[in-house]
């Protein structure tokens, strides 16, 4: 499928052109278990350490922000579209107060006026749901603003008059008790007119937005407790997530209080990543959770991508309901990528280890047919990267988390995983972030940055516990690998050590 793509003169320069001539450096302070860490990121980066060390927090803290600032406009849009739709909501609870069957002291029931029905059905088609799915603010503040107009000028009552004289006579008296139940219930209509007016005109900027949802994902992924937290609970200094260009052109900084984003305080210009995806859990392609709380879904039969209540979404949950999508994007692999012919080389690589694909929870090899749920572990890692290539969801301004991805793998495997790793990141541009507590897949990568000449775009970190405290600081090992690996064989040599010397015993 990809052997014979040629680029274009065109697609080579602009590869070059895009292809990242500067570093970034992430820097976290007392977030989770880490005190402090700067984080070069430029294609590959590397973090080793024990366990429970704090490798996972730099994925889960940036990710987080990655994809909270994911297609920012739209999920401003619904955020927005739903929050006006829910005042609406109440105007719309307020007119149904005149229609209920349950309450026949109304007189609009006791008539059953056609007029009084119509009073109410354009406000009642927003509860709709294939409707409402579309998110339209600025169909709901038009909405808002007519029913405000009819409500002031009290068009609503006079429609419901003339219905009431046509249809049935209509006394002075009658006229009386009319106009009183309209008034009770206008007031009430009124003030949810103007709450939902008042949101209309206090609407967050997208930067303030933006600071938003990054609490929300920062809540989702750390679960209410982001921040480090001392023996006695509490937290003495400052919190903080930024991403900077060395040169010093910042993307954001973030400062939290309380485990949450101080939006006084922070500061949001871009996101320098437009997508980004988070590995930890090669089970996460099996169709067993659960669809109840999607940000983003793609139809299955058209392709468009649509969005529903929730704007945030667990790093598990996103991948999940991504995986479940069954349809692939028109071109497959994102443009830009796809017509670079040195993509065949990463899909060559993946498609040695799993040659087949997944179709809804089943993998299709050849006529053979395996439950997604029956396939290796470590197939499904393989699986998951592949899936996320084909389905063009992935391109140059991309971040991939991959938490201990190599968990599960045979060592052929961890050197096929770091191959294709070193190959997204040399030929497709892409940013990845791995942790890791494998000697075997860390010298995968140092062996294989080397061989395709991408060392100057690698760098590799060692989490390392600080004295007299319970956190711990990243110290950069990029020129320095000769020791972590030594740290490595300690664990390796002491229990060489004890098998000889017991060995030794038994000869005796």
């Amino acid at each position: 499928m990809y052997g014979n793509i040629i680029s274009s003169n065109i697609d080579i320069q602009r590869k070059e052109i895009f292809r990242k001539d500067f570093i970034m450096i992430f820097s976290i302070k007392n977030i989770g278990i880490i005190k402090s860490a700067d984080v070069k990121m430029d294609g590959l980066t590397v973090i080793s350490g024990a366990n429970n060390s704090g490798k996972t927090t730099v994925g889960k803290a940036l990710y987080s922000i990655v994809s909270a600032t994911e297609d920012l406009k739209e999920k401003q849009d619904i955020d927005q579209a739903e929050a006006i739709y829910n005042r609406i909501r109440k105007i719309a609870d307020v007119f149904s107060h005149l229609m209920r069957a349950y309450d026949r002291r109304s007189l609009f029931f006791s008539f059953d006026m056609e007029t009084a029905k119509d009073i109410v059905e354009e406000i009642w088609y927003i509860k709709n749901e294939d409707y409402r799915g579309q998110n339209n603010f600025a169909y709901y503040k038009v909405l808002l603003y007519e029913f405000y107009e009819k409500i002031v000028t009290d068009e609503f009552l006079d429609l419901a008059l003339k219905d009431i004289k046509d249809k049935k006579g209509l006394s002075l008296e009658l006229q009386r008790k009319i106009k009183i139940e309209w008034k009770e219930n206008k007031d009430s209509a009124l003030k949810q007119c103007k709450s939902a007016m008042d949101f209309i005109s206090s609407v967050q900027s997208s930067k303030e937005f933006a600071l938003k949802m990054i609490d929300r994902a920062l809540q989702e992924e750390f679960l209410g407790q982001v921040q480090s937290m001392t023996l006695m609970n509490e937290i003495e200094e400052e919190s903080s997530l930024r991403l900077r260009e060395e040169s010093g052109k910042e993307f954001f900084n973030i400062s939290l209080n309380d485990h949450s984003v101080n939006m006084q305080r922070s500061r949001f210009e871009e996101s320098y990543f437009k997508q980004g995806h988070f590995v930890d859990d090669p089970y996460v392609i099996e169709n067993n959770m659960p669809m109840f709380r999607f940000m983003r879904m793609r139809n299955r039969t058209t392709g468009k991508m649509s969005y529903t209540e929730s704007t945030v979404l667990p790093h598990r949950e996103k991948m999940n309901q991504w995986l479940k999508i069954n349809i692939q994007a028109e071109k497959g692999i994102s443009e830009s990528l796809y017509k670079d012919k040195q993509i065949a080389d990463v899909m060559e690589k993946i498609n040695a280890i799993v040659p087949g694909n997944i179709s809804k929870d089943t993998y299709i090899d050849s006529g053979r047919r395996i439950k997604v749920g029956n396939l290796a572990t470590g197939s499904k890692v393989f699986s998951i990267i592949k899936n996320i290539l084909e389905k063009g969801n992935i391109d140059e301004e991309s971040l991939l988390v991959l938490d201990e991805p190599e968990s599960h793998l045979h060592p052929r495997w961890i050197n096929a995983l770091a191959e294709v790793l070193v190959l997204l990141v040399k030929e497709c541009n892409i940013t990845v972030l791995l942790t890791t507590h494998s000697p075997n897949f860390l010298l995968a990568i140092d062996a294989l940055m080397r061989k395709y000449d991408i060392r100057k775009n690698c760098h590799f970190y060692q989490t390392e516990k600080l004295e007299d405290d319970f956190r711990v600081q990243y110290v950069e090992k990029t020129d320095d690998l000769d020791e972590v690996y030594a740290e490595y064989a300690r664990a390796f040599s002491q229990m060489n050590a004890m098998r000889k010397k017991y060995m030794a015993s038994e000869e005796s």
